[in-house]
């Protein structure tokens, strides 16, 4: 992506703001269309989003963006979101976010695919920490992951 996209000109923009309001920006991506592009931010916080969030959110980003129009490629509808219930990870702040939380993790070690499941207790540069149960009502286990391994991992909603 060229360092003029506007993706990353609208994180430059907007991700100070959010900040200020306790929201970590996600995701930020640009949707070309015949009738106007599709601006779409997803934005988090600790306890999740809730719509009135993502309206104060949209109306805070909005005034930044209606005073730098000029550096976008043409008209474009804004949409925030929250990331959903049982989101992927992808990004290092989609991790950062889900510390505390239960996730689902996909390993290949080789020809071997392994999923486990549990807490989200540290995020690593090169690994995960996640508290798991070896079987029902034992007791939690640290576990050590390598990131390198990882080919998925997602929020699971915890009942």
């Amino acid at each position: 992506m060229p360092e003029s996209a506007p993706e990353q000109v609208v994180q430059r923009m907007v991700e100070p703001i959010l900040a200020r309001l306790g929201f970590s920006l996600l995701q930020v991506s640009w949707h070309p269309g015949r009738r106007g592009s599709v601006l779409r931010l997803t934005v988090d916080r600790p306890g999740g989003v809730t719509i009135d969030d993502c309206g104060t959110a949209s109306e805070a980003v909005s005034e930044v963006l209606d005073r730098h129009e000029d550096l976008l490629p043409g008209a474009y509808s804004l949409e925030v979101s929250s990331p959903g219930a049982e989101r992927e990870l992808l990004s290092e702040a989609e991790y950062l976010a889900a510390l505390g939380h239960r996730v689902r993790l996909t390993l290949e070690q080789g020809d071997t695919h392994t999923v486990l499941e549990g807490r989200l207790t540290a995020v690593g540069r090169e690994d995960l920490q996640l508290e798991i149960r070896r079987h029902r009502g034992g007791r939690l286990v640290p576990v050590l992951v390598l990131r390198h391994e990882v080919v998925a991992a997602q929020v699971v909603v915890d009942l």
